[in-house]
Protein backbone atom coordinates (compact mmCIF):
# COMPACT_ATOMS: atom_id res chain seq x y z
CA UNK A 1 0.00 0.00 0.00
CA UNK A 2 2.93 2.75 1.11
CA UNK A 3 4.74 2.23 -2.23
CA UNK A 4 1.40 2.12 -4.48
CA UNK A 5 0.76 5.74 -2.28
CA UNK A 6 4.32 6.50 -3.20
CA UNK A 7 3.96 5.48 -6.97
CA UNK A 8 0.88 8.09 -7.37
CA UNK A 9 2.59 11.19 -5.93
CA UNK A 10 5.41 10.57 -7.77
CA UNK A 11 3.26 10.38 -10.71
CA UNK A 12 1.30 13.14 -10.24
CA UNK A 13 4.64 15.41 -9.25
CA UNK A 14 5.99 14.36 -12.60
CA UNK A 15 3.19 15.78 -13.91
CA UNK A 16 2.90 18.74 -12.54
CA UNK A 17 6.99 19.53 -13.64
CA UNK A 18 5.39 18.59 -17.38
CA UNK A 19 3.38 21.00 -17.60
CA UNK A 20 5.41 23.92 -16.36
CA UNK A 21 7.84 23.05 -18.27
CA UNK A 22 6.24 23.41 -21.23
CA UNK A 23 6.78 19.48 -22.46
CA UNK A 24 3.77 17.47 -23.62
CA UNK A 25 2.18 15.70 -20.60
CA UNK A 26 0.98 12.32 -21.31
CA UNK A 27 -0.85 12.91 -17.90
CA UNK A 28 -2.83 15.80 -19.38
CA UNK A 29 -6.02 16.17 -20.88
CA UNK A 30 -6.22 15.53 -24.47
CA UNK A 31 -9.36 17.05 -25.19
CA UNK A 32 -9.22 19.71 -27.74
CA UNK A 33 -9.75 23.69 -25.99
CA UNK A 34 -12.96 25.08 -27.08
CA UNK A 35 -12.45 28.16 -29.19
CA UNK A 36 -13.22 31.00 -28.16
CA UNK A 37 -16.49 32.28 -28.54
CA UNK A 38 -19.45 33.61 -26.31
CA UNK A 39 -21.51 31.27 -25.08
CA UNK A 40 -25.82 31.00 -26.64
CA UNK A 41 -26.83 32.26 -23.17
CA UNK A 42 -24.29 35.02 -23.05
CA UNK A 43 -25.64 35.89 -26.45
CA UNK A 44 -29.22 36.39 -25.06
CA UNK A 45 -28.15 38.08 -21.72
CA UNK A 46 -25.94 40.95 -23.16
CA UNK A 47 -25.57 41.68 -19.73
CA UNK A 48 -23.66 39.46 -17.27
CA UNK A 49 -25.84 41.45 -14.52
CA UNK A 50 -29.42 39.20 -15.78
CA UNK A 51 -29.84 35.77 -15.77
CA UNK A 52 -31.72 35.99 -18.43
CA UNK A 53 -33.37 38.61 -21.41
CA UNK A 54 -36.62 38.28 -19.35
CA UNK A 55 -35.28 40.05 -16.57
CA UNK A 56 -32.98 42.37 -18.83
CA UNK A 57 -36.38 43.35 -20.23
CA UNK A 58 -38.50 43.51 -17.12
CA UNK A 59 -35.71 45.90 -15.78
CA UNK A 60 -35.35 48.21 -18.46
CA UNK A 61 -38.99 48.57 -18.42
CA UNK A 62 -40.27 47.97 -22.21
CA UNK A 63 -39.95 45.40 -24.69
CA UNK A 64 -38.90 45.77 -28.23
CA UNK A 65 -41.20 43.69 -30.77
CA UNK A 66 -39.88 43.04 -34.31
CA UNK A 67 -42.38 43.59 -36.77
CA UNK A 68 -42.59 44.02 -40.82
CA UNK A 69 -45.84 46.25 -40.87
CA UNK A 70 -46.98 44.68 -43.90
CA UNK A 71 -48.93 41.51 -43.48
CA UNK A 72 -52.21 41.76 -42.99
CA UNK A 73 -54.20 40.84 -40.20
CA UNK A 74 -51.33 40.10 -37.82
CA UNK A 75 -48.77 43.75 -38.58
CA UNK A 76 -49.84 46.62 -40.42
CA UNK A 77 -48.28 50.05 -39.95
CA UNK A 78 -51.24 52.47 -40.72
CA UNK A 79 -49.31 55.45 -42.79
CA UNK A 80 -52.46 57.21 -41.16
CA UNK A 81 -51.94 57.15 -37.78
CA UNK A 82 -48.16 56.05 -37.54
CA UNK A 83 -49.07 53.43 -35.91
CA UNK A 84 -48.71 49.22 -36.22
CA UNK A 85 -51.59 47.44 -35.56
CA UNK A 86 -53.37 43.85 -35.69
CA UNK A 87 -53.69 40.65 -34.34
CA UNK A 88 -49.79 40.20 -33.44
CA UNK A 89 -49.22 43.89 -31.84
CA UNK A 90 -52.80 43.42 -29.92
CA UNK A 91 -50.90 40.40 -28.81
CA UNK A 92 -47.94 41.63 -27.79
CA UNK A 93 -49.14 44.50 -25.98
CA UNK A 94 -50.81 41.58 -23.78
CA UNK A 95 -47.63 39.58 -23.24
CA UNK A 96 -46.02 43.62 -22.40
CA UNK A 97 -48.86 44.01 -20.04
CA UNK A 98 -48.01 40.83 -18.01
CA UNK A 99 -44.50 41.58 -17.69
CA UNK A 100 -45.56 44.99 -16.83
CA UNK A 101 -43.64 47.16 -18.82
CA UNK A 102 -43.75 49.21 -22.14
CA UNK A 103 -43.98 47.72 -25.74
CA UNK A 104 -41.72 49.57 -28.45
CA UNK A 105 -42.13 48.39 -31.65
CA UNK A 106 -39.47 48.25 -34.10
CA UNK A 107 -40.29 48.02 -37.85
CA UNK A 108 -37.79 45.06 -39.90
CA UNK A 109 -38.94 43.33 -43.56
CA UNK A 110 -39.43 39.47 -43.90
CA UNK A 111 -36.38 39.15 -45.57
CA UNK A 112 -33.83 40.53 -42.55
CA UNK A 113 -36.63 39.28 -39.80
CA UNK A 114 -33.60 36.68 -38.81
CA UNK A 115 -30.79 38.19 -39.54
CA UNK A 116 -32.11 41.72 -37.11
CA UNK A 117 -33.38 39.23 -34.38
CA UNK A 118 -29.84 37.73 -34.36
CA UNK A 119 -28.20 41.38 -34.50
CA UNK A 120 -30.79 42.22 -31.35
CA UNK A 121 -32.36 44.58 -32.66
CA UNK A 122 -35.48 43.86 -30.42
CA UNK A 123 -36.21 40.72 -28.27
CA UNK A 124 -38.90 38.97 -29.90
CA UNK A 125 -40.18 38.97 -33.31
CA UNK A 126 -44.14 39.06 -34.16
CA UNK A 127 -46.77 39.77 -36.96
CA UNK A 128 -47.65 36.53 -38.84
CA UNK A 129 -44.14 34.21 -38.24
CA UNK A 130 -44.65 31.04 -39.85
CA UNK A 131 -43.30 27.94 -37.46
CA UNK A 132 -40.82 25.60 -39.34
CA UNK A 133 -37.94 24.08 -38.72
CA UNK A 134 -35.55 26.05 -41.08
CA UNK A 135 -36.26 29.23 -38.41
CA UNK A 136 -35.95 26.54 -35.36
CA UNK A 137 -32.09 26.15 -36.61
CA UNK A 138 -31.42 29.55 -36.02
CA UNK A 139 -33.56 30.79 -33.38
CA UNK A 140 -36.30 29.32 -30.63
CA UNK A 141 -40.11 29.55 -32.13
CA UNK A 142 -42.26 29.24 -29.73
CA UNK A 143 -45.39 26.92 -29.81
CA UNK A 144 -48.20 27.68 -32.74
CA UNK A 145 -51.17 29.60 -32.01
CA UNK A 146 -53.50 29.52 -35.05
CA UNK A 147 -52.78 27.44 -37.71
CA UNK A 148 -53.26 28.32 -41.75
CA UNK A 149 -51.68 26.97 -45.19
CA UNK A 150 -50.53 28.56 -48.61
CA UNK A 151 -53.60 28.98 -50.40
CA UNK A 152 -53.81 31.26 -54.17
CA UNK A 153 -55.54 34.80 -53.65
CA UNK A 154 -57.16 35.64 -56.94
CA UNK A 155 -59.74 37.55 -58.76
CA UNK A 156 -63.73 36.31 -58.11
CA UNK A 157 -64.17 35.98 -61.72
CA UNK A 158 -61.42 33.17 -61.81
CA UNK A 159 -62.48 31.26 -59.03
CA UNK A 160 -63.03 28.01 -60.75
CA UNK A 161 -59.36 28.31 -62.58
CA UNK A 162 -56.85 28.16 -60.31
CA UNK A 163 -57.55 25.15 -57.73
CA UNK A 164 -54.78 22.97 -57.91
CA UNK A 165 -50.59 23.80 -58.17
CA UNK A 166 -51.17 22.32 -61.60
CA UNK A 167 -53.36 24.83 -62.86
CA UNK A 168 -50.83 28.29 -61.34
CA UNK A 169 -47.52 26.05 -62.38
CA UNK A 170 -47.94 27.63 -65.88
CA UNK A 171 -45.67 29.95 -67.74
CA UNK A 172 -49.17 31.61 -68.55
CA UNK A 173 -49.48 32.23 -64.99
CA UNK A 174 -48.72 35.49 -63.63
CA UNK A 175 -47.54 35.69 -59.67
CA UNK A 176 -47.08 38.59 -57.59
CA UNK A 177 -44.55 37.79 -54.82
CA UNK A 178 -43.11 39.38 -52.03
CA UNK A 179 -39.37 38.45 -51.20
CA UNK A 180 -37.98 37.10 -48.27
CA UNK A 181 -40.81 34.94 -46.83
CA UNK A 182 -42.79 31.33 -46.69
CA UNK A 183 -44.55 32.58 -49.30
CA UNK A 184 -41.83 32.85 -51.68
CA UNK A 185 -39.97 29.55 -50.57
CA UNK A 186 -43.62 28.01 -51.57
CA UNK A 187 -43.31 29.68 -55.13
CA UNK A 188 -40.05 28.91 -55.46
CA UNK A 189 -40.20 25.01 -54.40
CA UNK A 190 -43.39 24.39 -56.15
CA UNK A 191 -44.68 26.82 -58.58
CA UNK A 192 -41.23 26.82 -61.13
CA UNK A 193 -43.15 27.01 -64.56
CA UNK A 194 -45.04 30.64 -63.55
CA UNK A 195 -44.20 33.65 -64.43
CA UNK A 196 -43.19 35.09 -60.92
CA UNK A 197 -42.68 39.24 -60.58
CA UNK A 198 -40.94 39.97 -57.41
CA UNK A 199 -42.97 42.93 -55.28
CA UNK A 200 -41.46 45.06 -52.76
CA UNK A 201 -44.33 45.66 -50.64
CA UNK A 202 -46.36 43.34 -49.65
CA UNK A 203 -49.14 45.38 -49.31
CA UNK A 204 -49.30 45.86 -53.07
CA UNK A 205 -49.98 42.89 -54.46
CA UNK A 206 -53.42 42.49 -53.79
CA UNK A 207 -54.67 45.45 -55.50
CA UNK A 208 -52.31 44.29 -58.49
CA UNK A 209 -54.21 41.08 -58.65
CA UNK A 210 -57.96 42.81 -58.25
CA UNK A 211 -56.54 44.77 -61.78
CA UNK A 212 -55.21 42.07 -63.48
CA UNK A 213 -51.50 42.67 -63.28
CA UNK A 214 -51.07 39.82 -61.68
CA UNK A 215 -53.15 36.51 -61.63
CA UNK A 216 -52.66 35.06 -58.50
CA UNK A 217 -51.06 35.52 -55.04
CA UNK A 218 -49.55 32.80 -52.87
CA UNK A 219 -50.34 33.49 -49.30
CA UNK A 220 -51.70 32.57 -46.43
CA UNK A 221 -55.02 31.72 -46.03
CA UNK A 222 -55.74 33.70 -43.62
CA UNK A 223 -54.43 36.67 -45.10
CA UNK A 224 -56.39 35.60 -48.05
CA UNK A 225 -59.35 35.94 -46.08
CA UNK A 226 -58.81 39.70 -44.88
CA UNK A 227 -58.51 40.64 -48.82
CA UNK A 228 -61.43 38.97 -50.16
CA UNK A 229 -63.30 40.37 -47.18
CA UNK A 230 -61.76 44.20 -48.06
CA UNK A 231 -62.54 43.54 -52.27
CA UNK A 232 -65.34 41.65 -53.76
CA UNK A 233 -63.04 41.86 -57.11
CA UNK A 234 -60.78 39.10 -55.10
CA UNK A 235 -61.65 35.39 -54.16
CA UNK A 236 -59.30 33.95 -51.55
CA UNK A 237 -59.55 30.05 -53.15
CA UNK A 238 -59.05 26.51 -51.17
CA UNK A 239 -58.76 28.39 -47.75
CA UNK A 240 -60.73 25.26 -46.10
CA UNK A 241 -58.25 22.67 -48.08
CA UNK A 242 -54.89 24.80 -48.60
CA UNK A 243 -52.10 23.90 -50.06
CA UNK A 244 -49.75 23.44 -47.15
CA UNK A 245 -50.60 23.07 -43.32
CA UNK A 246 -48.59 25.25 -40.69
CA UNK A 247 -48.88 27.66 -37.67
CA UNK A 248 -48.10 31.15 -36.69
CA UNK A 249 -45.43 31.71 -33.79
CA UNK A 250 -43.17 34.01 -32.11
CA UNK A 251 -39.28 34.04 -32.57
CA UNK A 252 -36.65 35.29 -30.19
CA UNK A 253 -32.79 34.13 -29.75
CA UNK A 254 -32.10 30.84 -28.81
CA UNK A 255 -30.38 29.43 -25.48
CA UNK A 256 -32.36 31.62 -22.76
CA UNK A 257 -34.58 28.45 -21.59
CA UNK A 258 -36.16 31.32 -18.81
CA UNK A 259 -37.47 33.65 -21.64
CA UNK A 260 -38.45 30.92 -23.94
CA UNK A 261 -40.43 29.17 -20.79
CA UNK A 262 -41.93 32.39 -19.89
CA UNK A 263 -43.61 32.83 -23.36
CA UNK A 264 -44.84 29.10 -23.20
CA UNK A 265 -46.89 29.67 -20.03
CA UNK A 266 -48.08 33.18 -21.27
CA UNK A 267 -49.41 31.57 -24.29
CA UNK A 268 -51.19 29.21 -22.77
CA UNK A 269 -52.68 31.54 -20.38
CA UNK A 270 -53.51 33.27 -23.32
CA UNK A 271 -55.51 30.42 -24.85
CA UNK A 272 -56.93 29.58 -21.60
CA UNK A 273 -58.30 32.79 -20.66
CA UNK A 274 -59.74 33.00 -24.33
CA UNK A 275 -57.44 36.05 -25.10
CA UNK A 276 -56.54 34.64 -28.58
CA UNK A 277 -59.83 33.57 -29.52
CA UNK A 278 -60.95 37.49 -29.13
CA UNK A 279 -58.39 38.72 -31.21
CA UNK A 280 -59.39 35.96 -33.64
CA UNK A 281 -62.83 37.86 -33.86
CA UNK A 282 -61.64 40.79 -34.17
CA UNK A 283 -59.10 40.96 -36.69
CA UNK A 284 -60.38 37.61 -38.91
CA UNK A 285 -64.60 37.46 -38.86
Amino acid sequence: MKNWKKLALTSTFAAALLVTSGVPNAFASTATPAAPQASAQAEVKKDSKYESRLDAIIARGYIRVGTPGDYKPFTYLNPETGEFEGYDIDAMKELAKSLGVEVRFVQTSWPTLMSDLLADKFDIAAGGVTRNTDRQKKAFVTEGYIQFGKAPLIRAEDKDKYKTIEDINKPSVRIGLNPGGTNETFVRTYLKNATVTMVENNLDIPGLVANGTYDVMITDTLEAMVYEKADPRLYAALTDNPFTKSEKAYMIQRGDFIFASYLDVWMDEMKLQGKFDELYHKWLK
